[in-house]
């Protein structure tokens, strides 16, 4: 049975299930926080010698959330279900409750950063790998998995594109092969394997936001990649040109570029923001973590460096605890949450 209990603050009547008991969420109404009550310590009004629930006249929202559960949505809210913690209408697929937070699906979530962000924070260096190393243990099939299907499937295209400019060599034996010929096969060739590298791993980077925050994830989001490539794109090459340009003016600007404006492409997906808007919110994310991002690139060079010992055979454990630590220091510096480890 739903727990009934009333905010201490603003009295605001508030319901959520029996399994939330003992947490803690911002009120709806004054935005304090709010402990859920155990069932059996919910206020109760003395009646002759029993104790029972104080009465209370169900509200509109009340009689409008009860009969949605009772199968009889309101008028224009089919779509829509009441939060199970303060009782305003949400869409019925939302796993966050907008007005009061309350997480709506049974993901493990770390209780201490909160998804909607208190802003960049500043996150040292050791905490994040610490949390993305147990993440990783939790998750190894899935994200070793799908890296090696993303490799597998762009080595194919990159090596049967190579092929077919072998046969074409050898058509004519004794002749140089045609350079319209090389030319159609190799320019179209090239511009798709470089968009099938980039749906591949915008769908890689969406899987692992999702292990990362202990969202449901699979092997298909790999492919899942189309509806962000656009975003995707434009972000990368805004960040390709800066890099680029720091470069060519002297090695030292163009690290710090890359250190700067690494996230562009995790906001783009994440949060289909545009290139000038992902460039900007990377500067906000990075400011005060630049020494914690250079300590993550020294971890990032020793994860290469055992993959390099190990006959290249150990990139197939660094490179996707490379892609999972990146992926929760952009959740954990930008104030979102993670799973629970």
């Amino acid at each position: 049975m739903p727990i009934e209990f009333s905010c201490p603050n603003c009295q605001k009547l508030l319901t959520t299930r029996e399994d939330k008991a003992g947490k803690t969420a911002k009120c709806p109404g004054c935005g304090e926080p709010v402990t859920v009550p155990f069932p059996d310590s919910q206020d109760w009004e003395a009646s002759g010698d029993e104790m029972t629930p104080a009465p209370r006249a169900p509200s509109r929202r009340e009689s409008s959330s009860r009969e949605t559960q009772l199968g009889r949505p309101a008028s224009g809210e089919r779509d829509r279900q009441p939060c199970p913690m303060c009782g305003e209408p949400i869409l019925a697929a939302a796993v966050k409750c907008r007005y009061c937070g309350e997480l709506l699906d049974d993901r493990e979530v770390d209780d201490d950063i909160d998804n909607e962000g208190r802003g960049p924070r500043e996150v040292a260096a050791t905490e994040v790998f610490e949390r993305a190393w147990k993440i990783f243990g939790k998750n190894p099939g899935l994200l070793i998995g799908s890296w090696v299907l993303s490799t597998f499937i762009q080595m194919a295209f990159y090596l049967g594109m190579m092929l077919l400019i072998g046969l074409l060599s050898q058509a004519n034996p004794g002749q140089p092969p045609s350079e319209a010929g090389l030319a159609l096969i190799l320019i179209p060739g090239l511009l798709l394997f470089f968009l099938l590298s980039i749906f591949l791993n915008v769908g890689l980077l969406r899987l692992n936001l999702n292990v990362a925050r202990g969202m449901t994830a699979s092997i298909a989001d790999v492919f899942s990649g189309g509806p962000h490539l656009f975003h995707a794109l434009a972000a990368g090459l805004l960040f390709g040109v800066s890099y680029t340009i720091g470069i060519v003016l002297c090695v030292i600007p163009g690290i710090l570029a890359l250190m700067a404006l690494w996230p562009m492409v995790f906001l783009a997906v994440d949060r289909k923001q545009g290139p000038i808007m992902a460039l900007q919110e990377s500067l906000t994310i990075t400011r005060p973590n630049f020494l914690n991002i250079f300590l993550l690139g020294l971890i990032m060079f020793g994860l290469q460096l055992i993959g390099v010992v190990t006959c290249y055979l150990g990139f197939i454990v660094t490179v996707p605890l490379i892609f999972q630590l990146f992926t929760v220091a952009y959740l954990m510096m930008s104030g979102q949450r993670t799973a629970r480890v």
